[in-house]
């Protein structure tokens, strides 16, 4: 197939073919990390699926753009390759339609110059291999959404045309029974010695969205030890929609909405998980992850932590934009 990669078979360095999204869950395979497997349809596929009517696509407006590409028969054997991939992935996991998140991964995201995450869509608990092709195309014309327009309308010209280069991810769900993220550097301070973790109930989407507000744990990488709790008050979490389909966000029993997602022991277990990451990234990573029914953590993306950078480089910026300020002050009072 020469539109499809299996997770286990890219590496970091294969971004330009499979997004940086779906390279980093490779890289992540590669560690030993547990990453729920699935496969990359290639930017390649992307290429052929607007070979036809790639000079309407140029001048078209956003959001005509973007029908232009989901109007859009997939090529044929593209089609056939998706296909076929979605079959071996259900027979890989031992489930007749298995459920699968469709993630977009362009050439340009998660990156270490910027995360350029949440720009394109993501699409949880798809089932069907008609619903996967669909969900795909979705993907690609999620480049022509306004937020991603405007993303890379601020980006230099070379970034940019990187940007539009697109791969989609197609990755078997977890059925999470709690979700979140873990910093291995503080996003507030900049301290490289603590894990910062934000947990729900549910999937992670809730959390990503901001939709509900997370309990948050601080521990120190020396241990790891649990230094800091604070437990919120969750009375929404994201589950799997009850014909199997998509996902709803419902209310939490009463008497989990006021208590902790994550124990102690498994916040120790998470916390070096994070630092794992870390390590074979080289840099202070932020990483999505799930806990599954049987008390697994498994590891959904992981990507350069920017939160802190973009604060620092937003301090550096401020003597030399006082100074500026002042120099076309002075100037427009000669």
């Amino acid at each position: 197939m020469t539109h499809i990669r299996w997770f286990d078979e890219v590496r970091a360095g294969d971004r330009p073919t499979v997004g940086g999204k779906c390279a980093s869950l490779g890289e992540l395979i590669s560690a030993g990390i547990a990453v729920p497997q699935g496969f990359a349809v290639t930017v390649d596929a992307y290429a052929a699926h607007c070979a036809g009517f790639r000079d309407r696509l140029a001048g078209a407006a956003p959001g005509d753009a973007g029908a232009l590409v989901r109007a859009a028969a997939m090529p044929a054997q593209v089609e056939a390759e998706v296909r076929a991939a979605y079959a071996d992935l259900c027979r890989h996991e031992g489930r007749a339609d298995l459920p699968v998140a469709v993630r977009s991964s362009a050439v340009a995201e998660d990156g270490d110059a910027a995360s350029f995450a949440g720009q394109q869509e993501t699409y949880l608990w798809t089932v069907g291999a008609d619903d996967v092709v669909a969900r795909v195309r979705d993907c690609w014309a999620s480049l022509y959404t306004p937020q991603a327009v405007a993303y890379r309308a601020r980006l230099p010209e070379e970034r940019a045309a990187e940007a539009t280069r697109i791969a989609v991810g197609v990755q078997a769900m977890v059925d999470a029974t709690v979700s979140g993220v873990a910093f291995t550097v503080s996003p507030r301070t900049g301290d490289r010695s603590v894990v910062a973790v934000n947990a729900s109930w549910g999937l992670g989407q809730a959390v990503v969205s901001g939709e509900v507000t997370p309990d948050e744990f601080w521990l120190s990488k020396a241990g790891p030890t649990l230094t800091a709790r604070t437990v919120a008050h969750k009375a929404r979490e994201c589950r799997p929609a009850p014909d199997g389909r998509g996902v709803v966000t419902v209310d939490v029993p009463v008497e989990r909405r006021d208590a902790a997602t994550l124990d102690g022991e498994r916040l120790r277990a998470l916390a070096s998980l994070a630092m794992r990451v870390e390590e074979h990234y080289g840099c202070p990573q932020d990483i999505e992850w799930a806990l599954d029914a049987s008390g697994r953590f498994l590891v959904l993306q992981s990507r350069p932590e920017t939160t802190w950078r973009a604060r620092q480089a937003a301090r550096a910026a401020r003597p030399a934009n006082a100074f500026l300020n002042l120099v076309h002050t002075i100037g427009t009072q000669r």
